[in-house]
């Protein structure tokens, strides 16, 4: 058993808006070890930590915190036409898809970066686009917990029923996470390509054609640019090296460098509103078609510059009024306009929120293209999209400001979380800025019980628990909540 860093020592997470100062903290090199540690600290509060590349305070921990890293061995064995993987807790994705790719394999599902480790993607619902959360295709959980009648640490695998569902997107809540069992499929190629337009319509009706594309709504210059993306049987691409150089250099960096002068550096709105209407376009080459392996093609460098990030689920339904909201409240932010359209004010008077939208008024300037996911719904308990009965969409926000300056937008994250979820049904992501009060947060979720009820059983005396985690738990749904 070693320590990871001197327990004097403040360890922050990617963002740097939280710290973890925890009592011991240790790097367990096998099954036995955890054993071990859980036994020899009964009664503590005990939970594990994957990258920290989360800004929600589900990764805190402040007792005992175990990080994973070691358990990262991947087995792949086939299961029909398909294949199973079965992985270790503290595998990174990036490892993970190293090691598919050696069998031809690959996920069903990536988001935008691959430092995660597997155990904290499934833990807090880390998706893509076109397709399910990666917690959709998990269809067992090996966990360490503590016997009930014994009090002894012991090891149960979950497979089936709504222990599997509560597993697949935990929050840490039931245990320590061993390994992952993961449905894998045959790699495949991706053909991507860019297009920019001025209605959103035009951009929906192309997911008949790209399904697994993702789009960019523009601020200030109020156009979609948008990543077609779909399979493809051709063979990779002549120039698909030249085409990852291209994105690599001129979008993960080049793009980014720039955003992030205009903003931590020149820090002048007019020149940023000029940046998005005039500048950032030339970023983009349109309509050149490649095609690449799906592992290099749906993943970025996105955490290659500090930044913090929340993320808003709607249902398909409820996008285009979400969209125009978002765009009016921009504005506002932004002191280009002083309130809402006739109808969204109205709205914000029916929540009783005209004096949030005034403190909010010319306090934060958007400086980031808000990205669009769309999500499928989840075989899950509390991930975004479960239960959903219709496709959701992600809507992220982000922000480079430094630390010292995210004033303004901890405002309009805010304003954005608590206004979107009660007119457009928007979930928060587990894993980013999470501004609801707990019980506001537990009623989006119309299985949040079953939840609890899992939790209650694997974790009664509730030692795998953060503070944030156990208010959730705790937390009495409001009268009248969302169904």
């Amino acid at each position: 058993m070693t320590f990871r860093w001197p327990l004097s020592v403040q360890r922050k997470n990617f963002g740097r808006n939280l710290g973890l100062r925890p009592s011991v903290a240790y790097t367990p090199a096998d099954e036995q070890e955890i054993l071990h540690i859980l036994d020899r600290h009964r009664g503590q509060r005990i939970r594990a930590v994957g990258r920290l590349h989360s800004w929600s305070e589900a990764v805190l921990g402040d007792d005992v915190l175990l990080d994973l890293r070691r358990l990262k061995d991947v087995q792949l064995q086939p299961d029909g036409d398909q294949f199973v993987a079965t992985v270790g807790a503290g595998c990174q994705i990036k490892r993970l898809l190293k090691e598919l790719n050696r069998d031809d394999a690959t996920l069903h599902s990536l988001g935008l970066i691959t430092k995660q480790t597997i155990a904290g993607a499934i833990s807090t619902g880390t998706h893509g686009s076109g397709r399910h959360s990666m917690s959709h295709y998990v269809v067992g959980v090996r966990l360490a917990r503590y016997d009930a009648t014994s009090g002894q640490a012991i090891i149960e695998e979950l497979s089936a029923g709504e222990p599997l569902q509560a597993a697949r997107c935990s929050l840490g809540s039931l245990g320590i996470i061993l390994s992952v069992k993961i449905r894998c499929r045959a790699q495949y190629n991706v053909q991507e390509h860019f297009t920019e337009s001025g209605r959103l319509s035009d951009v929906l009706d192309a997911e008949a054609s790209f399904p697994l594309q993702q789009f960019y709504l523009i601020p200030w210059r109020w156009s979609y640019f948008c990543q077609h993306r779909r399979e493809d049987d051709r063979p990779r691409s002549r120039l698909a090296r030249l085409y990852r150089l291209y994105s690599l250099g001129v979008i993960d960096y080049g793009l980014h460098l720039q955003i992030i002068f205009m903003e931590r550096v020149v820090r002048n709105r007019r020149f940023i509103r000029l940046n998005f209407r005039r500048i950032i376009s030339a970023f983009l080459i349109r309509n050149w078609k490649v095609t690449d392996r799906s592992s290099s093609m749906l993943v970025m460098k996105h955490e290659a510059f500090r930044h913090i990030e929340i993320e808003l689920f709607v249902p398909r339904n409820q996008l285009v009024d979400a969209l125009e909201f978002t765009q009016e409240v921009i504005k506002v932010a932004g002191g280009m306009e002083s309130t809402l359209s006739a109808d969204n004010q109205r709205r914000i008077e029916g929540l009783g929120m005209q004096e949030d939208l005034a403190g909010l008024h010319d306090q934060y300037c958007h400086h980031y293209p808000i990205c669009v996911r769309r999500v499928l719904p989840d075989d899950t308990l509390i991930s975004m999209t479960s239960g959903a009965e219709q496709d959701c969409y992600a809507l992220s926000f982000i922000t480079y400001a430094r630390p010292a300056r995210r004033a303004g937008f901890s405002l309009f994250a805010s304003f954005m979380a608590r206004s979107m979820s009660r007119l457009f049904h928007a979930r928060p992501h587990w894993g980013k800025v999470c501004p609801l009060e707990a019980n506001e947060l537990t009623s989006l979720y119309p299985k949040f019980d079953a939840f609890r009820t899992v939790c209650g059983t694997l974790d009664p005396q509730g030692v795998f628990q953060n503070d944030w985690t156990t208010s959730l738990l705790e937390a009495d749904r409001p009268a009248g909540d969302m169904p």
